[in-house]
């Protein structure tokens, strides 16, 4: 028997927009299952993502991506240098900077869990035609923008600390 999934006020849900739901869910469950691989906590891993993404930036970069403060970001690095995961080295060309990086090792002990399930997706994609593969591209392209819009419309709407709301900026 399937399951019905019902939008408010709107109906049944179309397939596509139920599985785009079901990938959101199985993303967490992997997130969960490499936290407890990494033996880190959802604050250091949202870290290493941004630094998968970027591999080398400042603390204050790392701290405005995570919107945390400089000292509880000092305490995420310091927890993952000490497991192992990002690495410290002085700033080329300013020797008061610092920038942290993720180590060898980290990567490419998450890109082995990883990579079998970006190759097995790679493959599939590649069994359609050029025609179908645009499609599927254009739709998994207007699912990101959809999502990167909801997360700015919460982000400005949302009340931060002390009940403010975010500027334009993303400043609260």
């Amino acid at each position: 028997m399937s399951e019905r999934h019902q939008a408010p006020g709107r109906g049944e849900m179309h397939q596509a927009s139920v599985l785009v739901r079901q990938i959101l869910v199985l993303n967490e469950a992997m997130e969960f299952i490499m936290r407890r691989e990494m033996d880190i906590n959802e604050t250091d891993f949202q870290a290493m993502q941004h630094l998968m993404k970027q591999p080398s930036m400042s603390p204050g970069e790392l701290a405005h991506l995570l919107h945390l403060t400089p000292a509880a970001t000092t305490t995420v690095i310091d927890r993952l240098v000490l497991k192992g995961h990002v690495e410290r080295a002085p700033h080329p060309t300013d020797r008061r900077r610092w920038l942290i990086s993720p180590s060898e090792k980290s990567v490419r002990d998450a890109m082995e869990k990883l990579m079998p399930m970006i190759l097995e997706v790679d493959e599939k994609v590649r069994n359609y035609d050029h025609a179908d593969q645009a499609v599927i591209v254009d739709f998994l392209g207007a699912v990101v923008g959809s999502i990167k819009n909801r997360i700015a419309a919460l982000e400005n709407s949302s009340p931060g600390p002390g009940g403010s709301t975010a500027t334009s900026n993303g400043e609260r």
